[in-house]
């Protein structure tokens, strides 16, 4: 639907332009109506209500299955419940393939998914119908294990949604960690590097943000692993997420920039550079709502506050930092003195400030609360500056709701109030300022070029 609203409002701002330039002169009218068309063109088929409708069908299907097995389990024979789950996966595969060979790609796509979901209940109830001790892990990486390979077999992207959301409710179903799980995390490792590698062969945005999901699902467990019982880890994993989301960031930054000599239709269908752009829009999103949280955990007294030495010596902080920091630094060599990549990497940068004052100043209130500000206000505006439209949409959510909260909080204090009020001022004229001299340098090149 976002997709839809975005593209109705391109092409009348794009039919207000190509009025303007026929007035000007820049172009005739054939040449406008060729450009009418082609964008029409392009907009036919984008529409994926009708998929989205279909996917919600076919879950209510399997659901409706699984209901009525349910409904009727003591009347049903164990072996006609046995043989019904393998029919249902064997004729829905049947019909995915069938359709595959016919060109049908979404409907293979919904059958496939119909059988992975047939599945899943099914390792429920057989469970049930054997009287097997309840084992939810392994019944969660059975569950990822079957639709990850009915994802490969059938190039099934919603096979493969399937797969990570089972794939994070393994993750965290494994229990309370009581150490370092290397196995853990090398499985997790390993189930998503073939996700990662099946969203760059068979795009779909809701497979790469499913899978990036599971990307900071593992981390998180493997920061909370680690941290073990040496100290409270809040303060120090939500810091390390914050350097991981912006480590993701700047790799992503860096691939995408090395895409940019290929033409815009060759460069928009490739999977690697679409993934890179999911994880540059995923680390915006974390970084800004752990913004906000550690600002609510600062003005809200939860914080306890670690001191700069604890955090950098909870190893995973400092192998991040320098993830972090190899990704922008090759971001920044492939860019040198673009305006874009800057202000990404310091609006990233700021965020990841914002949590780590955060977590070792609690008590510094304004100062937490002034870089909060700025951070979501800076990635707001780089966004805008950048064209990354997720950055410029998060980052307005992340400002208002981090403006509600400090009034929310400095409501009842003048002295509070002038500060903020301050501070905020003093930013959002810096941002203005800073933005007008780039539509200014950027107005100069095109004049230049002309």
């Amino acid at each position: 639907m976002r997709a839809l609203i975005f593209d109705a409002n391109y092409r009348r701002r794009l039919d207000n332009d190509l009025k303007e330039w026929v007035g000007k002169g820049y172009l005739d009218d054939d040449a406008a109506d060729r450009i009418r068309k082609d964008a029409a063109s392009r907009a036919k088929g984008q529409s994926r209500l009708p998929a989205v409708f279909a996917i919600i069908g076919v879950i209510c299907l399997a659901l409706a299955v699984a209901a009525f097995v349910a409904a009727n389990w003591a009347v049903i024979p164990r072996i006609v419940k046995l043989c019904g789950i393998a029919a249902a996966i064997v004729g829905a595969n049947f019909l995915a393939a069938y359709s595959a060979a016919r060109g049908r790609n979404l409907i293979a796509d919904l059958a496939t998914l119909f059988a992975v979901l047939v599945f899943i209940s099914g390792l429920a109830l057989v469970g049930q119908i054997y009287h097997l001790p309840q084992d939810w892990p392994a019944g969660a990486m059975l569950a990822t294990l079957g639709a990850l390979a009915a994802a490969w077999l059938a190039q099934s992207s919603a096979a493969l949604v399937v797969a990570a959301v089972s794939a994070i409710s393994w993750v965290f179903a494994r229990g309370e960690p009581a150490g370092l799980d290397i196995a853990g995390s090398g499985i997790a490792l390993l189930l998503i590097a073939a996700m990662v590698a099946h969203v760059i062969l068979y795009p779909l945005r809701l497979g790469r943000w499913a899978v990036l999901a599971l990307v900071f699902a593992a981390y998180l467990r493997f920061l909370i692993e680690a941290a073990g019982t040496r100290f409270d880890p809040e303060e120090a994993v939500m810091f390390a997420l914050s350097l991981f989301a912006a480590a993701l960031s700047g790799w992503a930054l860096a691939l995408l920039r090395h895409s940019e000599s290929r033409l815009p239709e060759v460069r928009e269908k490739d999977g690697a550079f679409l993934f890179a752009r999911s994880t540059l829009d995923a680390g915006a999103v974390v970084l800004i709502g752990l913004v906000v949280i550690s600002l609510i955990a600062a003005m809200s007294g939860s914080g306890s506050g670690l001191s700069v030495g604890a955090i950098l010596a909870y190893w995973p902080i400092p192998a991040t930092i320098l993830l972090a920091g190899g990704g922008f630094i090759l971001a920044f060599a492939r860019s040198f003195g673009r305006f874009e990549t800057g202000a990404l990497g310091a609006a990233a940068g700021v965020a990841v400030v914002a949590v780590f004052l955060g977590a070792v100043a609690p008590n510094a209130v304004v100062i937490v609360a002034a870089f909060s500000f700025a951070a979501t206000v800076g990635m707001s505006a780089a966004g805008t500056v950048a064209g990354f439209g997720t950055w410029t949409a998060f980052g307005h959510i992340g400002t208002a709701a981090v403006v509600l909260w400090l009034l929310n909080e400095t409501i009842g204090s003048l002295i509070g109030q002038s500060l903020f009020f301050l501070i905020a001022g003093v930013l959002l004229i810096a941002v203005a300022a800073l933005s007008a001299w780039h539509i200014r340098r950027r107005s100069g090149e095109m004049e230049g070029t002309a």
